[in-house]
């Protein structure tokens, strides 16, 4: 009885580690993808900017770049992210907080057809 009682809470502990660390490295995965989103989706934007230069490219059209950029990033390091709009809002956020720079980036008007 003792025995069962033992191997029992062995089987238990084991689950429970595995599961404990599937969980911290889940959430590795996570913290970096959350400390490498905000650079390159500031990277991102820049280059969306710049690429406005030279050929007309609506706002949208800019966000949309960056966002596909991003997406592509992380893809390239091995990480996936399930809610692009997580993706979004960080274009969003460095959009906003680069504002001043980006503007040394003139941009090309929509040439009238």
């Amino acid at each position: 009885m003792m025995d069962a009682l033992v191997t029992l809470f062995i089987t238990i502990i084991t689950a429970v580690i595995v599961y404990v660390g599937s969980e911290i490295r889940k959430n590795e995965r996570a913290r970096t993808i959350f400390n490498v989103l905000e650079p390159l989706a500031k990277d991102a934007v820049v280059a969306a900017q710049k690429l406005g230069v030279t050929e007309y490219l609506s706002g949208t059209m800019k966000k949309n770049h960056a966002t596909k950029t991003v997406t592509q990033a992380l893809l390239n390091a091995g990480f996936t992210v399930k809610d692009e709009q997580v993706i979004v809002n960080a274009v969003e956020q460095a959009y906003a907080k680069q504002r001043d720079l980006l503007k040394q980036y003139p941009q090309k008007d929509k040439e009238a057809g």
